[in-house]
């Protein structure tokens, strides 16, 4: 009951995760950015230290498609995994087991792959894809990639999201966004854990942070000649 996109920016370099589902707090288990390796998903029943594994392997020397595969063959209930991994070029790799409950999937392009189980329907995960090649709703011509994995996630929740063992409609309870780009020290990370309307809230959240991340930046770096943050937010108000 989880329907997903990882995406690459070539332009930037940036790697990202839109997520959502009816389970809660998704962004402390399932999206992990791994430095120098790519972002990877693990979902359906969740088992973050799949991502380690594929770390410590790379680590070792092992090749990144070999160790994805590894990675999944120990893992002691590969059956009930559903994992995706981009790669800092942009190649996607997937497993979804056997006993992934339908509908379930991905879809795979250049730069992207949208995966997903517990969909309402088949169209979810392409109409994920469809936004974002091409976001709606965007006065620039080139949409930032935060702003094309919330397309992606609002695109499939449209499209009819997630459903229950009864076919039921789920609601997305939490949802997360992760979005940086190699040697970042801040990436992105923002996070829903309990909603009735996630990926609305996570739009909102997001919307609300954007002016403010510079400050935070600056704040980490260099708090010495930095406003208040109240200071800060009559600034952006007055522009």
């Amino acid at each position: 009951m989880t329907f997903t996109i990882l995406g690459r920016d070539p332009s930037t370099g940036e790697l990202g995760i839109g997520i959502a589902t009816y389970s809660l707090a998704v962004g402390a288990t399932c999206p992990q950015m791994l430095p120098g390796i790519g972002v990877v998903t693990s979902q359906a029943s969740t088992n973050p230290a799949i991502g380690e594994e594929i770390v410590e392997l790379i680590e070792d020397g092992i090749d990144p498609t070999e160790a994805f595969i590894r990675s999944i063959a120990n893992d002691s209930h590969p059956a009930y995994r559903q994992v995706a991994l981009l790669t800092p070029t942009g190649v996607p790799m997937v497993h979804s087991g056997t006993r992934i409950k339908p509908v379930s999937g991905h879809v795979s392009g250049v730069d992207y792959v949208a995966v997903g189980n517990f969909l309402a329907n088949d169209n979810v995960l392409d109409a994920m894809a469809t936004a974002f090649y091409d976001p709606p709703h965007f006065d620039s011509p080139e949409p930032t990639l935060k702003a094309r994995l919330l397309a992606a996630l609002e695109a499939g929740k449209e499209a009819g999201g997630q459903a229950g063992s009864d076919n039921a409609h789920l609601p997305e309870r939490s949802a997360a966004l992760l979005v940086g780009a190699a040697g970042e020290r801040f990436p992105l990370d923002i996070r829903i854990d309990f909603s009735t309307d996630a990926i609305s809230d996570l739009r909102r959240a997001l919307d609300a942070y954007q002016p403010m991340h510079e400050y935070y930046l600056n704040r980490a770096y260099d708090p010495t000649e930095l406003p208040s943050q109240g200071e800060w937010v009559k600034q952006l108000n007055q522009m």
